[in-house]
């Protein structure tokens, strides 16, 4: 993607404006302004939902939630003013995290101080700035201790100043590129997307091998 123009196997098509945030889901692209979430088919508008205060990130799996400037937003429940830093949807509902730990719903799961989760296969993983928590088996993961983006697919990949690592669900180092990134994106079917300090794009495989 550049600017507001988007890349897929559809062909390319253009956005109205360029996006605040954009994930690839497994039924579209999920698009992001300050206060209005689209959703894309095929290059084609399939949804709009108007957000009931600013957005800031959306995760498009396994299912799609906006993170807002207070709590988070889905179109079945619509917006839960919770104290979130993080949060995604699955089929048992909403898992979110804080400095207080990660939670369920309104029920706080697990004590410790986390910033980001994700959907791992079966499995939560929250990420600590030294470890990550895979929920609900209760199993510590180590972390590379100055990443600062991360995503999923089968695997965790986090970014970090030496470049991407890829840690299978047991936190086994599966394979790592080095360079100098500003930010990555991860799905099973687009493989890794990074983006370079300058911001230009650079695809690579779900094995971290130049896609072309």
């Amino acid at each position: 993607m550049q600017g507001r123009w988007v890349e897929s196997p559809a062909g390319s098509f253009a956005l109205p404006a360029p996006p605040l945030d954009v994930d690839a889901g497994p039924d579209g692209l999920e698009v992001l302004y300050p206060y209005v979430w689209q959703t894309y088919r095929d290059g084609e508008l399939a949804s709009v939902h108007d957000l009931p205060s600013r957005a800031r990130a959306i995760h498009a799996r396994p299912e799609p939630i906006v993170m807002l400037e207070k709590g988070f937003f889905t179109p079945e429940r619509g917006w839960l003013s919770l104290p979130a830093t993080d949060a995604v949807r699955t089929g048992e509902g909403v898992f979110w995290v804080n400095e207080e730990g990660l939670w369920h719903e309104r029920e706080l799961v697990a004590d410790g101080s986390y910033e980001r989760v994700l959907a791992v296969g079966d499995e939560v993983l929250v990420l600590g700035r030294e470890h990550a928590l895979a929920w609900p088996a209760e199993r510590e993961i180590e972390l590379p201790l100055d990443w600062f983006a991360a995503d999923s697919a089968a695997d965790l990949y986090l970014l970090s100043p030496a470049g991407v690592h890829r840690l299978d669900p047991a936190g086994y180092e599966m394979g790592f590129y080095a360079g100098n990134f500003s930010d990555l994106a991860v799905s099973a079917g687009a493989g890794v997307w990074l983006v370079t300090k300058e911001g230009q794009t650079l695809h690579l495989t779900l094995e971290l091998e130049k896609a072309w």
